[in-house]
């Protein structure tokens, strides 16, 4: 690993995705911080050089964005919860492959 500026940011990046799974993980759906977890990696994505595939990308944001519906019934939650964790650990998975994988992606 070498600490330049893009590999600390993805770092502090995947600390605020770890405390979003966290939230999604105690059942806090209410939370904008995978909101905003997405928000970041969508816009730190497109600004550097460190690649997501962009399906992985908006397909959790979609399911973050799914959680915050209040009408759902609690089994489609947790369905739509386990997508959204789940994404949101593949998009870890990947930023962590960059910093310390030697730069190869995942998809």
């Amino acid at each position: 690993m070498q600490g330049t500026p893009v590999n600390i940011t993805t770092l502090l990046i995947v600390a605020l995705a770890l405390v979003s799974v966290v939230f999604l993980v105690r059942k806090r759906y209410d939370s904008n911080l995978p909101l905003l977890f997405y928000f970041v990696a969508v816009v730190f994505s497109n600004a550097t050089d460190q690649y997501v595939n962009p399906y992985l990308l908006y397909a959790g944001l979609g399911f973050a964005l799914l959680l915050r519906f209040e009408f759902m019934n609690q089994g489609f939650a947790k369905v739509v919860a386990v997508f959204a964790t789940g994404s949101t650990l593949l998009v870890i998975w990947n930023f962590l492959t960059d910093v310390f994988g030697g730069g190869t992606t995942l998809f």
